[in-house]
């Protein structure tokens, strides 16, 4: 459905797909390719077809975020080759309303022999830039880039991570009306994740259509606005991220758990941490479980007990607006909660400090829980450093409640027939035994 902008006009979707199909032709032997020619064949087909997706039909309105998730060969780097030209659909439509710039495979069409002077402008005609509009992006693209002294320099005998900057500085050259991301928030040092995520963010509070593919779960929960799960090449749920996210870690844990594997990653950090030299970023200098009365460490408590975290932190040379998370694991990988000053709306900006977390009553039940802790940027999506701190957190229940939390609750019993016991307790009216008396 168009949506309606601010001033009450409809507005066409920035991207609508209707029916959308893509079949590969895969055979056993070159062979059969010619043998499915021959006239004698009479039309027999040699071929295995693989249907990358099947009838896929969405709409994304202009300004909207949305991510992609699914398992790989769900089909999540075939839709976003078709919305950006890349590839062509075997049979449906879709419309694409606006100028693209897509971040599939950084660097991907740059010409080893090439300098990286020449590979930006053959790369931005590959996009369908002029040369004009190139020559006055350039200096804006290598300051971006931070390469200015191998800019002359052949491609070949540049790093995959000079390849990756030089790629991407290309790609968000431009003002684009649709941005298609695809797994790059993973390449590059840290200092580079940083710059990609805050370009992506000035993007998105641009207004900017946004389409976000990701492993991690994490960064798509935070970036967008609803969510597209892929399974098998069909969509399987399309709804706003945390139900979607939610549903889809669930999926996945339920694969685990059939394959008896046990899993100790953290679905909230599941992107690889590169640590720099420690007094250039931000960092966790440690984290301890105290007791929030005494300040003393202590971390076996009760169920309803009070229980706090606290994590020592410096900045780094570069001075950043910090968020901190702090989540509680149990020893078979699943998050019981992870609370963020982020999303509770607790700046951190100082150059040294100490922040505490309090819980007023552990609602965990019976067990033994690690607490990892996540020191992110202000958005809360670049990850600065992750540690755990360094005693569980061990939970001992002396009731005979059961579960993993302990939860407030309320009953209420309601009689349509009473028991026999009470119908005998009844005093006798003019109503009968069991009737009301005045």
């Amino acid at each position: 459905m168009p949506e309606p902008s601010n001033d009450g006009s409809v507005r066409p979707p920035a991207i609508h797909a209707e029916g959308l199909w893509k079949t590969y032709r895969t055979y056993r032997q070159p062979l059969d390719r010619l043998r499915e020619r021959m006239p004698w064949n009479r039309g027999k087909s040699f071929a295995h077809q693989i249907h990358a997706l099947q009838d896929i039909g969405i709409t994304i309105a202009p300004g909207q975020c949305v991510g992609l998730v699914g398992g790989n060969g769900a089909g999540k780097s075939t839709l976003l080759k078709i919305l950006t030209g890349t590839t062509f659909p075997t049979r449906g439509g879709y419309t694409v309303r606006g100028s693209v710039a897509a971040l599939l495979e950084l660097g991907a069409g740059f010409t080893a022999n090439s300098s990286g002077r020449a590979n930006i402008f053959m790369n931005a005609a590959l996009m369908g830039r002029d040369e004009r509009d190139t020559k006055e992006k350039f200096k804006q693209i290598l300051d971006f880039s931070e390469l200015h002294q191998f800019i002359d320099q052949p491609i070949r005998t540049y790093s995959s991570g000079m390849v990756a900057r030089l790629g991407f500085s290309v790609a968000v050259a431009s003002d684009p009306d649709i941005l298609i991301i695809d797994e790059i928030l993973a390449v590059g040092d840290m200092h580079f994740r940083r710059k990609c995520v805050d370009k992506i963010m000035s993007f998105r509070e641009q207004g900017k259509t946004m389409f976000f593919c990701s492993h991690s779960l994490y960064d798509v929960r935070q970036i967008c606005d609803k969510v597209i799960w892929l399974k098998e090449g069909r969509i399987q749920l399309f709804d706003d991220a945390v139900t979607v996210t939610n549903e889809y870690a669930t999926y996945e844990n339920q694969i685990i758990a059939q394959q008896d594997a046990r899993v100790h990653e953290i679905p909230i950090a599941d992107a690889k941490v590169v640590h720099a030299k420690a007094e250039e970023h931000a960092r966790v200098v440690e984290a301890h479980i105290v007791d929030p009365k005494t300040g003393q460490l202590r971390n076996r408590f009760s169920p309803g007990e009070p229980a706090a975290v606290r994590v020592h932190i410096k900045n780094g040379r570069r001075h950043e607006k910090l968020a901190l998370a702090i989540g509680f694991t149990r020893a078979d990988g699943t998050l019981c909660f992870a609370p963020t000053t982020q999303m509770d709306g607790v700046p951190i900006d100082f150059n040294e400090g100490v922040v505490t977390l309090t819980l007023p009553e552990v609602k965990l039940l019976s067990g033994e829980f690690v607490v990892p802790v996540w020191l992110l940027d202000a958005h809360g999506v670049h990850r600065f450093h992750e540690t755990t701190a360094a005693e569980n957190l061990i939970v001992q229940n002396r009731t005979k409640e059961l579960g993993l939390f302990l939860t407030e609750r309320e009953w209420k019993v309601e009689v349509i027939v009473p028991g026999p016991a009470a119908q005998k307790a009844a005093p006798v009216g003019k109503g009968g035994p069991g009737a009301a008396t005045p």
